[in-house]
């Protein structure tokens, strides 16, 4: 069976990643309980989508790119070309790497997109936000910390965002 993961601001390597998630003592120990969460989450058949803000190091990066799976996609964050992080680089992990997509009747995106352009679609799939959630019920957060710090399927979202 094949399905649809999606996560978003995974912060890898960030240094000081702990200021903001508390419940991590180390950034280490955040990078390898987020890192292990999101490879054991995906199978060889699944697609990977990441909204973004998900390595900050080369060496995250690469790690990203040794999952096994059928398909990743990055959304492009607000983050994910800092330092000395290039478009190359994540070109040579990422299947695909774009900023809007439409797919599934939804649109996915690092940033919520405004109401107004949601334009005959469901909702809006979407990270940035990070522990915050928007009232409308057509916009779901894929971030960390809105999953309870695991990445979640597209029913799963589908079950949340119908609740």
């Amino acid at each position: 069976m094949s399905g649809l993961v999606i996560w978003s601001d995974l912060h890898l390597g960030h240094k000081a990643i702990c200021k903001y998630r508390t419940q991590f003592s180390t950034p280490e120990e955040h990078d390898e309980i987020i890192y292990d969460r999101l490879a054991s989450s995906v199978g060889k058949r699944d697609s990977l989508w990441l909204l973004g803000d998900v390595a900050f190091t080369k060496d995250w990066l690469f790690k990203i790119g040794a999952i096994k799976c059928a398909k990743k996609t990055l959304i492009l964050g607000n983050h994910d070309l800092e330092g000395k992080m290039k478009f190359t680089d994540l070109v040579g992990v990422y299947d695909s790497v774009q900023s809007l997509v439409s797919r599934r009747n939804y649109w996915f995106s690092h940033c919520p997109i405004h109401p107004d352009e949601i334009r005959g679609r469901e909702g809006v799939i979407h990270g940035h936000v990070h522990n915050k959630s928007l009232l409308d019920k057509r916009y779901f957060n894929a971030c960390v910390e809105n999953t309870n710090y695991h990445p979640i399927t597209f029913p799963a979202i589908m079950e949340r965002l119908n609740d």
